[in-house]
């Protein structure tokens, strides 16, 4: 029941994606601007520095040598000590150099829209497109992000060519701070023309992608799609009918949210999913997924429902958790039915 719970909550984050920042860590007043990444990474307070990767704690610490300071105000210390998430303490290496944004402030407990100092210490800047704000000191990044250091420079071709190229890039990380820009930035949504806008739809089909950057990209079409296309629900549907049901490989690629998403936006705009395709997920380890499938399968018919279910619990070889969560459907199926039947009588009879 968390995993479902946390699961709707990531979709909403997700589809909130087009028109908002999530901004882990960071004030409430903040993480409720309509920032892009790069304007949270150069916005009054925070900074952004390139250095050296000093020293990866375990415990949730990264610590650099002050560098360049490439964006913000003031003058850091010599060495920037960093709470950071493990995903990014795993994929670091001590030595090499690295760009990373940051902050030090925390929402004031007796005035949530002003911020004071954090005496918990700084803390990766983490948002949409910020996943947290670490990047390779790489040209391409210091180009991007210095190109990004300001409204008029955002508003450039030059930028918008960037951008685009950081999106179909090898590099992840500008891959997703890309992504970030398209899903919230309306200015890059006024430039995107119909080959951007199938370069776009590639990276959302592309299994290769980040999950979460696929997730984004499809709720920011959905929700935009004069903007960024029309191609969100053919992607959505061959999304729901291509992922493994079972997952990927690697922990880091997790498919459930943009699972999640693309159940979201075909059931928000009544996008037809073949019953086929729906089934394959009456079977997935996940019971957030398996839910959902479910209740498309009803809006087709509730014994197209009944029927997959009984497909499913069948199966030897359905996980543990699926064949718990359908037992416990069922009798939810059994119950609802039973009520509407005795509330169908009483109306005949009345």
């Amino acid at each position: 029941m968390l995993r479902n719970l946390l699961s709707r909550a990531g979709v909403r984050v997700l589809l909130a994606a087009a028109s908002g920042v999530l901004a882990f860590g960071l004030p409430p007043a903040r993480a409720e601007r309509l920032e892009s990444p790069l304007e949270l990474l150069h916005a009054p307070g925070n900074l952004l520095v390139a250095g050296p990767l000093l020293e990866a704690n375990v415990k949730g610490r990264l610590v650099f040598g002050r560098g360049e300071v490439l964006g913000g105000n003031g003058k850091p210390p010599p060495k920037i000590d960093v709470r950071a998430p493990q995903a990014a303490i795993q994929r670091v290496q001590v030595g090499r150099h690295y760009i990373f944004g940051y902050s030090t402030a925390r929402p004031d407990p007796r005035n949530p829209t002003r911020t004071i100092a954090d005496p918990a210490g700084a803390i990766l800047l983490t948002s949409t497109g910020l996943d947290p704000a670490l990047f390779d000191d790489t040209p391409a990044a210091r180009a991007i992000l210095k190109a990004g250091g300001s409204e008029h420079r955002r508003e450039s071709r030059r930028f918008f060519d960037l951008l685009m190229k950081a999106l179909a890039g090898p590099d992840p990380q500008l891959q997703n701070l890309a992504v970030g820009e398209i899903a919230l930035e309306p200015e890059i949504g006024a430039r995107l023309d119909d080959r951007a806008r199938a370069a776009i739809a590639k990276v959302a089909l592309d299994p290769a992608v980040a999950p979460g950057v696929r997730a984004t990209l499809l709720s920011s079409a959905a929700a935009r799609p004069r903007e960024l296309g029309q191609w969100w629900s053919a992607a959505a549907v061959k999304i729901l009918e291509t992922t493994p049901v079972d997952g990927y490989a690697a922990k880091a690629s997790d498919p459930t949210d943009l699972v999640l998403v693309a159940f979201e936006v075909t059931g928000a705009h009544a996008v037809d999913i073949p019953a086929t395709v729906l089934r394959r997920w009456v079977r997935s380890a996940s019971p957030a997924l398996v839910e959902r499938a479910c209740l498309a399968l009803r809006r087709q018919s509730p014994a197209a429902e009944r029927s997959a279910i009984a497909q499913a619990l069948a199966d030897p070889a359905l996980p543990a958790r699926t064949r718990k969560f359908l037992d416990g459907h069922l009798h939810r199926l059994d119950r609802l039915d039973g009520r509407n039947g005795a509330r169908k009588d009483s109306t005949n009879r009345s």
